[in-house]
């Protein structure tokens, strides 16, 4: 081979396209040197390893594809015909699911992926040429090793000779049989035989097939049947001797009659006959009476099973104390006082606050005030449960004037049991008494007036909590439900439980100004405190006061000294009767006496 550059080693625009494309066997050298051109001559040789490392990844990533959807396949038909048969419980669908979805992926992983990221070596890929082509005589790794080696004793143009003529002969041969499609055409046949089977069940399945496979990837779709059941009763909490009624609808094939199938921790497996609803056949129920344990239960319809439902059973919550306290009303000026639940004299208008302690944790309370009838509450009050500890709850309940003789307290507890039979606490509702009044002068229901007189009225006002306000009424010649004018007499704010006043009532002042021969009626109320459910209000009998002329008011006067002369003369000859009788009965001798 001669040393000189002939024109047929000069690059060619090829040659550069192929060093961009193919990888190269050696690192960059000088461009003068002897190695690079070596390098350069066998960049064929290059490109061809690449293609056949390329071509065994996917070959590798091909194998492991058509494994893992033979998996899959295998999975979604043994575990969907399993289901079908069997109905799995939930684990047990999650039990295939990880297998078929583990083991597919595992087989992807280990027979495609990594071994399609795994890079094969140059001296790896021309040992399978030399496997599987013999006619190269170790030319092909030779041109290679000696191509990537800086140190080689060999001479550079020996080498090029070397790969030169490896090249050549690289250009007639085929190397297709290099890497192995075999193993890869078979699970490629089995993948298309297992998608076919799959598609062929899938299709045979109809209508069964999407909740099958719904199922298959743990939904919780029914099993398909010709009897589909619905409506089922499901998981439920109940208290100890509670009636259980479970229920369920049945679709499709409607049978006659259906089956309870009960399992208990400790007892048998017990199977009941559901009945169907006289009014709606594909209803069907039964009444399980004074549950006294939890249990399992099943609902079988026809070719159809429900999922397993489980009915915990539990205590009812109940009350275990309770601290009373009565808050009075504003008005009555008066602390909060505690209450014994025996004694519960409640004022009507107050508020009873609770702290409630339950038997067990709950979710919520309430406070029941029951009327005459028992059966239904008056008025209900929430019991609000602490967030730190939910057996403690407090609430309050306002007391009306009427309609309540009691309460009782309901609890639900965290599962939504009720409290049943709590006791009921009697209330006895005291009324707020009205205020009263009464005049203390004049002394007598009708007096004479002259048209300027002014005339004294005093009055006394009393009431238990305190008197807000007073209120003289009046009208001249006054008939029976006729108009009459008021006049508020001042307390100065004070809410006062006794109040007597006087009142200089100028009769002179009413307009229109009244002649003599008239007739005032005159009465007063009285107003309480009361603005929760009063006021309450006192009256008083009307008194009356006749306009006269001032000889007639002289006159009256004087009938008026004169009985009170005869009533002092009377109380005077009283007086010396008693007296005289005290005497008689000081110096009297004893019967006994000698």
């Amino acid at each position: 081979m001669p040393d000189s550059k002939s024109e047929k080693d000069e690059p060619t625009d090829a040659t550069h396209a192929e060093a961009k494309a193919a990888p190269v066997l050696h690192d960059e050298l000088p461009a003068t040197s002897p190695r690079r051109a070596l390098a350069d001559s066998a960049r064929e040789i290059a490109a061809r390893i690449e293609q056949l490392r390329g071509r065994q990844g996917r070959v590798a990533l091909w194998t492991g594809v058509a494994m893992a959807v033979t998996a899959l396949c295998a999975w979604l038909v043994s575990e969907t015909v399993t289901d079908f048969l069997t109905n799995l419980p939930w684990l047990g669908r999650f039990a295939f699911f990880l297998a078929g979805t583990g083991g597919a992926g595992a087989l992807l992983w280990f027979f495609g992926v990594r071994r399609w990221r795994v890079r094969m070596a140059d001296e790896a890929v021309a040992l399978m040429v030399e496997r599987e082509l013999p006619e190269f005589r170790s030319r092909f790794i030779a041109a290679v090793q000696l191509a990537k080696a800086e140190d080689s004793p060999a001479s550079p143009a020996l080498v090029r000779a070397l790969v030169a003529e490896t090249t050549a002969m690289a250009a007639k041969m085929k190397f297709d049989a290099v890497v192995k499609t075999g193993p890869m055409k078979k699970w490629l046949r089995i993948a298309a035989a297992a998608l076919a089977v799959t598609a062929g069940l899938a299709a045979y399945g109809g209508h069964k097939t999407q909740p099958l496979l719904m199922r298959a990837l743990l939904f919780n779709n029914p099993v398909p049947r010709k009897t589909l059941i619905r409506d089922v009763t499901g998981n439920r909490v109940i208290a100890i001797g509670d009636d259980l009624r479970i229920e369920a609808a049945a679709g499709g094939i409607v049978p006659a009659k259906g089956r309870l199938r009960v399992q208990t921790a400790k007892g048998k497996p017990q199977e009941f006959e559901m009945a169907a609803d006289p009014a709606q056949r594909t209803r069907f129920a039964r009444v399980l009476q004074s549950v006294q344990e939890p249990f399992d239960y099943t609902v079988a319809l026809g070719d159809g099973e429900s999922a397993p439902f489980h009915v915990k059973v539990k205590p009812r919550p109940s009350v275990a104390s309770v601290e009373c306290q009565q808050v009075w009303p504003a008005y009555t000026q008066l602390p909060a006082q505690r209450r014994a639940l025996g004694d519960l004299k409640i004022l009507a208008g107050s508020k009873l606050t609770l702290k409630v302690k339950a038997s067990t944790a709950v979710q919520s309370g309430e406070i029941h005030l029951i009327g005459t009838d028992r059966d239904k509450p008056a008025k209900t009050a929430p019991l609000a449960t602490d967030a730190q500890d939910k057996t403690q709850l407090t609430g309050g309940a306002f007391i009306p004037a009427e309609g309540v003789t009691g309460m009782t307290l309901r609890l639900v507890d965290e599962d939504g049991v009720e409290s049943r039979g709590a006791a009921i606490y009697h209330i006895d509702v005291i009324q707020d008494a009205p205020p009263t009044i009464k005049i203390v002068w004049p002394d007598r229901r009708e007096v004479l007036l002259t048209r300027e007189a002014t005339a004294l009225i005093a009055f006394e006002a009393k009431d238990d909590f305190g008197v807000a306000k007073v209120r003289l009424h009046y009208a001249v010649d006054w008939v029976e439900g006729g108009p009459h004018k008021t006049i508020d007499l001042d307390l100065g704010g004070a809410l006062p439980k006794s109040v007597t006043r006087r009142f200089d009532w100028k009769v002179g002042a009413i307009v229109p100004h009244i002649e003599e021969g008239s007739v005032i009626d005159y009465w007063f109320e009285v107003f309480d405190a009361n603005n929760v459910t009063g006021p309450g209000i006192g009256t008083i009998d009307h008194y009356q006061a006749r306009i006269v002329s001032e000889g007639e008011k002289r006159a009256d006067l004087a009938n008026q000294l004169s009985d009170t002369m005869e009533g002092l003369n009377g109380v005077k000859q009283g007086q010396e009767e008693v007296n005289q009788k005290l005497g008689e009965i000081i110096f009297e001798k004893p019967p006994d006496a000698k």
